[in-house]
C-alpha cells in the first residue's frame, strides 16, 4: 500500500519521467534495428544480443515509470504499470529462453527483484537506482546497434540516478533563510530542481565529451615497411628445405632464377626439382634456370639422404610476361603474373594506382605473410592464419593478410571520417553537427601526414594525391588514393580504401585476377543516419574453396567469417562533435541482397559472382 504521509513534487519527478521516456525510445529503436541479432550474441562477441538489449531497455523504462508512480503516490497507476511490466517480462522471458539468451533472463530477474523490493519498502529510490546502474551494464554488454553506444544510454542512466537521489533526499533538504512556510518550501524545491538539472547536464556533457578512440592509437602496431619479428630458429631450418627462391616470388620471362636446397645432414643426398607446369627441372642441389614458362608454378623439391629418409618441400613461383611492371627498375619482388600494369604511381593507369600491384614499397606485406606461413616469423595475426590454413601456404598468406588489415590492425588503423567530411558525403554531414560539410573534421588521433592534408572537394581519386612528402599538396577527398599512400603514408582510410589495400596485397601475394576483387553494396540503412550511399568490401576465393568469401576489414572490422558472412565492420560517427566508433552489423549492409553487379581490381571491372557462389548468401 502506498503511503500518503508526504507530498511529492511533480516538478522533481521530471528527471525520472524524462529518463523513462528516453529509455523507451532507445529500447524501441535498438529493438527495431536489430531483430536479426536474437540468439546470435556469441557471433558478435557479447553475452546478450543487441535485440535483447533493446527489450531490456524497454523493461528499464517501465521500471522507471513504476518508480515515478510510487514517488508521486499514484497507487492505481503503479499497479497498472506493474501488471504491464509483469506481462512484458513473461513474454520477454519466453523469448529469451527460446533464443538461449540466458544473460538476458538474469537481467529480467534483477529488474523484477528491484521492482518487488521497491514496492515492499514503499520507496521509488531502489528501483530508480537499479534502473540507472543496470542500464549502464546492459549498454556495455549489448553495446546496442545505436551509433553512439553507451553515450546514448548515459542520458537516461544519469537521469535515473538523479531521480533516485531526489527520491531519497526530497523533503530532507532545507535551504537556510527560506523559512518553513509553504512558499519557501516551493522556492526550495524549485531551486533544488534547478540545481539537479544543472548537475544532470554537466554529467551528461562530461560523458558525451569523452570520445571512443576513433583514430589509430594502437600500441604495438607494426611500422609500415618493417617485417615481422623473426623466430630464433630462422637460421636453423631443417635440411631438405628450399633456400632459394623464396615463396611466391615473381620473375620476368627469361630472367635467371637461382634454385638452391639446404644441405643434407647425411651425405650423399639426391635432389629432384619439379614444376607442375614444366616438369622435371634438375637433380642438383643448386642450379639456375631462365627457361620457365609464363604462369604460376608449384616448385617441389624432393630430397633423400644416405639413410633413405625422404623430405619434400614446395613453393609457388611466378613467371610474368616482360610487360608486367616493366616501367619499374628494379621490379618489385612480388607481383601478379596476370596483371596488365606496367607502372605505379604517378605513372601508372588509374586502376594500376588504385590497386598498386607493381609498387615495390608494398613488398614487405607479402614478405610478412611468407615468413608467417613458413614458420620463420610470428605474430597474433600469423598464429590465427596458420591455425586455419589447413597446411596450404597460399591460404595461410591470404588469411594472414586479411587478419592483419582487419582486427589485428597491423597495416592500417581506424576509419578516415575526414575524407567523407572533405567530400561532403552523408557519413559526415548526417553525423557531424554543427560542423558544415566541406570541413576536414576528426583528423585527431591519426599520424602527422593525415594532419597535413588539404581539402579540395572538387578533386577526386588518385589525381588528388600529388606528393608523398608534402601533404598539403594532397586533398583529403573520398576517392581512392594510390595504395602505397593509403597503406604506408596515411595508414588509414574509409571502406573503399581498406578494400583496395587488401586487394593489392592479396594480388601481390599470388591471388589471381578471379580470386580477389573489390565489390560493394549499393546502399544500406544505418540507424539514426538514414540511407547510406553504399559500402565497399572484398570478394575472395581461398584455395580449396568452391565459393567466394565476403571479406570486410573496414575500420579493422572482423574481416572474414569462415562460416559465412562477416558479422560487422567499424565505422566512425560523432556525438557532440566528438568521434565515436560504430559497430555496423551485417543485417544493415545487404552483403548478399544489394551487391553491385561489377567489382574491380588492377585489371579493371570484373563481373561479381552470383549470390549462390558467395559463402553465407542464399542459394
Amino acid at each position: 500500500m502506498l503511503s500518503s504521509s508526504r507530498g511529492a513534487s511533480p516538478l522533481l519527478a521530471l528527471p525520472g519521467v524524462l529518463a523513462s521516456i528516453s529509455s523507451a525510445a532507445i529500447g524501441l529503436l535498438a529493438l527495431l534495428t536489430s531483430l536479426a541479432s536474437f540468439g546470435r550474441q556469441a557471433e558478435y562477441g557479447y553475452i546478450i544480443s543487441p535485440g535483447a538489449g533493446g527489450i531490456l531497455f524497454i523493461h528499464l523504462a517501465l521500471a522507471g515509470a513504476v518508480g515515478m508512480a510510487i514517488y508521486l503516490q499514484r497507487e492505481r497507476g503503479a499497479r497498472g504499470l506493474q501488471i504491464l511490466q509483469a506481462l512484458n517480462a513473461l513474454i520477454s522471458l519466453l523469448l529469451f529462453v527460446h533464443f538461449r539468451e540466458w544473460a538476458g533472463c538474469l537481467f529480467l530477474i534483477f529488474v523484477a527483484a528491484a521492482l518487488y523490493y521497491s514496492y515492499l519498502r514503499n520507496s521509488s529510490a531502489p528501483l530508480l537506482l537499479s534502473s540507472g546502474l543496470i542500464g549502464f551494464v546492459i549498454a556495455q554488454l549489448a553495446i546496442t546497434t545505436l551509433p553512439y553506444g553507451w553515450k546514448t544510454w548515459a542520458i537516461p542512466g544519469v537521469l535515473f540516478l538523479l531521480a533516485a537521489l531526489i527520491s531519497l533526499l526530497e523533503g530532507r533538504l532545507f535551504l537556510p533563510g527560506t523559512g518553513r512556510g509553504a512558499g519557501s518550501g516551493r522556492a526550495c524545491r524549485l531551486l533544488y530542481a534547478l540545481f539537479c538539472a544543472l548537475i544532470t547536464f554537466a554529467v551528461i556533457a562530461l560523458l558525451m565529451q569523452v570520445p571512443h578512440e576513433a583514430g589509430p592509437g594502437l600500441a604495438g602496431a607494426a611500422r609500415p615497411g618493417a617485417a615481422l619479428p623473426l623466430n630464433p630458429a630462422d637460421d636453423a631450418l631443417p635440411w631438405g628445405k628450399i633456400a632459394s627462391p623464396e615463396d611466391v616470388r615473381t620473375f620476368s620471362l627469361g630472367e635467371s632464377i637461382l634454385f638452391q636446397a639446404r644441405a643434407c645432414e647425411r651425405e650423399p643426398c639426391q635432389y629432384l626439382w619439379c614444376s607442375d607446369r614444366d616438369g622435371i627441372l634438375s637433380s642438383n642441389q643448386s642450379f639456375s634456370s631462365s627457361g620457365l614458362s609464363v604462369g604460376w608454378h608449384i616448385i617441389t623439391l624432393t630430397t633423400a639422404d644416405a639413410s633413405g629418409q625422404t623430405l619434400r618441400d614446395s613453393i609457388e613461383l611466378g613467371v610474368a610476361p616482360p610487360s608486367a611492371c616493366s616501367d619499374l627498375s628494379p621490379r618489385p619482388r612480388y607481383y601478379p603474373v596476370d596483371t596488365p600494369c606496367q607502372g605505379a604511381w604517378p605513372n601508372g593507369t588509374e586502376s594500376c594506382q588504385q590497386i598498386e600491384v607493381c609498387h615495390p614499397d608494398l613488398d614487405y606485406i607479402v614478405l610478412d605473410a611468407v615468413r608467417c606461413c613458413n614458420g620463420t616469423a610470428s605474430s597474433p595475426a600469423c598464429a590465427w592464419a596458420r591455425d586455419r590454413s589447413e597446411g596450404n601456404n597460399k591460404r595461410c598468406r591470404g588469411l594472414y593478410i586479411i587478419r592483419a588489415f582487419g582486427p589485428d590492425a597491423v597495416y592500417m588503423q581506424g576509419y578516415a571520417l575526414f575524407k567523407a567530411c572533405c567530400s561532403g558525403y552523408p557519413e559526415c554531414t548526417r553525423t557531424t553537427w554543427p560542423s558544415p560539410a566541406g570541413t576536414t573534421s576528426f583528423r585527431e588521433g591519426f599520424n602527422q601526414n593525415v594532419a597535413g592534408l588539404s581539402c579540395r572537394p572538387e578533386e577526386w581519386g588518385v589525381s588528388a594525391w600529388r606528393s608523398d612528402t608534402n601533404m598539403s599538396e594532397n586533398s583529403a577527398v573520398l576517392g581512392l588514393f594510390p595504395a602505397h599512400a593509403t597503406i604506408n603514408i596515411l595508414q588509414t582510410g574509409v571502406c573503399v580504401d581498406y578494400a583496395a589495400a587488401l586487394a593489392t596485397a592479396l594480388r601481390k601475394a599470388g591471388y589471381s585476377k578471379s580470386e580477389v576483387m573489390v565489390a560493394a553494396s549499393l546502399g544500406y540503412d544505418l540507424s539514426l543516419l538514414g540511407e547510406h550511399p553504399g559500402h565497399a568490401y572484398n570478394l575472395v576465393k581461398l584455395p580449396g574453396e568452391e565459393r567466394y568469401y565476403i571479406v570486410d576489414t573496414t575500420g579493422n572490422g572482423e574481416g572474414i567469417n569462415l562460416d559465412g558472412l562477416p558479422h560487422y565492420f567499424w565505422f566512425v560517427g560523432n556525438f557532440m562533435s566528438q568521434p565515436v566508433r560504430i559497430r555496423v552489423f551485417d543485417w544493415w549492409v545487404g552483403y548478399c541482397s544489394k551487391i553491385s553487379p561489377d567489382g574491380f581490381n588492377d585489371l579493371g571491372n570484373i563481373k561479381t559472382p552470383p549470390s549462390s557462389e558467395i559463402c553465407g548468401c542464399p542459394g
